[in-house]
C-alpha cells in the first residue's frame, strides 16, 4: 500500500512546519514508537531540521516486540502506549503515522489551553477525539512535498467532507485521541490484551466514558486532520483473513477501568531512544513539484469533489443504520 516510511516521514515534516510556524516548537515534543524494526527507523527517515530537533524515537526490539505480540502480525497496542507512557506533554495525543495534523487545530488548541478562547467543555477532563478527511489517492500516490501537500488543504480543504463516522465517537477512524497526561494514566491506555486487528480504539472509548466526558473537537475546532490515503480504490480491502480482537472488546460492558495495571507502556522496561540522524535529513524543493501549474491542479480537486459526494452518501447511510441499531437497542459493530 504505498511507501510507509515516506507517508511517516511526511506526517512528521508537515507537523513540524507547522509547530515552528507558531513558535511552538518549546512547546511540542513528537514520539515515535518504533516497533520491531530490524534497522531503526531514525537511520532511514528523511526528516527536515525542524522535524530532527522536536522527534523521539521509541525502539521496541523485534526479540521483546515478537514475544509480546506473540501471533499477532503488530502489537499496535503496545506500542502506542509505549510512546504515551514515554511521552512528556501535559496532553498526550495519539495519531497514525500518516495523518496531517494542521496549523489550524494547533492554534485553537493553544488558545483553548491558554484561556484565549470561551470553550464549551473542559479540556483538562475530558476524552477528546477528531475524526480525519481522506486526501485522495491519486494525489497521496505522487508523493507530493509539504508546499503540495499545503497547497491542497489550504485550497481543497475545506472542500473536503469525507471526515470518517463523526457521529459514532466510540468506533471512528482516528484522526486524533487526546487526553491529559493524568488520564492515560488513570486508566492505562489501549488495553494491553487487545494485540489482534480492530476494536482497540472502541475498547479506549467505552472505558473512557464510564468515567469522563466525551468531547469532539472535530465539531469544536473544525476537522483539520487530513489522512494520506494509501488504499487503492480498485483494491477490494477485506479484513475477513485477519485474526480479530474478542467480540468484549467493543462491548459497553466494561468493569475495569484500567486492565493493564500501574506497569502499562511497558513501564519496567528500558528501551534505546534515539533522534533522527542529521545525514538522513531532507530540505524540502522550494517550488510546487505536482501542483506547479493551474492544471495539474484540477485532478486532485476533481478527485476531491468526487470522493466526498461518494463519502456523504456512504456516511448518510451508515448513520441512518447506527439510528436503527440504537433504537432497536443493539450493538452498532
Amino acid at each position: 500500500m504505498g511507501d510507509p516510511l515516506w507517508r511517516l516521514g511526511t506526517s512528521i515534516n508537515y507537523v513540524s512546519e507547522q509547530i515552528f510556524k507558531l513558535k511552538k516548537e518549546h512547546t511540542v515534543e513528537i514520539v515515535v514508537a518504533d516497533w520491531g524494526s530490524e534497522e531503526p527507523i531514525s537511520n532511514v527517515i528523511g526528516l527536515t531540521n525542524d522535524a530532527l530537533a522536536i522527534t523521539r524515537f521509541i525502539h521496541i526490539p523485534n526479540r521483546l516486540a515478537s514475544t509480546l505480540q506473540r501471533d499477532s502480525a503488530f502489537g499496535e497496542v503496545y506500542a502506542l502506549n509505549v510512546a504515551a507512557r514515554r511521552s512528556f506533554g501535559e496532553y498526550i495525543g495519539r495519531i497514525d503515522q500518516d495523518t496531517l495534523v494542521t496549523g489550524d487545530f494547533l492554534t485553537k488548541f493553544f488558545n483553548a489551553y491558554e484561556g484565549n478562547s470561551e470553550e464549551r467543555f473542559d479540556l483538562r477532563n475530558s476524552y477528546l477525539f477528531a475524526a480525519r478527511k481522506q486526501i485522495p489517492y491519486s494525489f497521496v500516490s505522487k508523493k507530493p512535498n509539504l508546499k503540495d501537500l499545503h497547497y491542497y488543504i489550504s485550497s481543497y480543504g475545506k472542500l473536503n467532507y469525507s471526515e470518517e463516522l463523526s457521529f459514532c465517537f466510540w468506533a471512528s477512524p482516528v484522526g486524533i485521541l487526546m487526553m491529559h497526561r493524568d488520564i492515560w494514566d488513570d486508566i492505562g491506555g489501549y488495553d494491553e490484551r487487545l494485540i489482534y486487528y480492530w476494536f482497540m480504539d472502541v475498547d479506549l472509548a467505552t472505558r473512557l466514558i464510564k468515567k469522563y466526558p466525551v468531547v469532539n473537537i472535530g465539531k469544536e475546532f473544525g476537522y483539520h486532520f487530513f489522512h494520506l490515503e494509501h488504499v487503492k480504490p480498485s483494491l477490494n480491502f477485506r479484513h475477513s483473513h485477519r485474526k480479530l480482537n474478542p467480540p468484549w472488546s467493543k462491548s459497553f460492558d466494561k468493569p475495569i477501568l484500567n486492565p493493564n495495571g500501574a506497569s502499562w507502556g511497558l513501564k519496567e522496561i528500558s528501551l534505546m531512544e534515539s533522534n533522527a540522524k542529521l545525514s538522513k535529513s531532507i530540505i524540502e524543493v522550494k517550488r510546487l513539484d505536482i501542483l506547479e501549474n493551474k492544471l495539474a491542479r484540477i485532478s486532485p480537486l476533481i478527485s476531491t469533489l468526487l470522493n466526498s459526494c461518494n463519502r456523504w452518501v456512504y456516511y448518510q447511510v451508515k448513520y441512518v443504520w447506527y439510528l436503527t441499531k440504537v433504537f432497536r437497542n443493539k450493538p452498532y459493530l
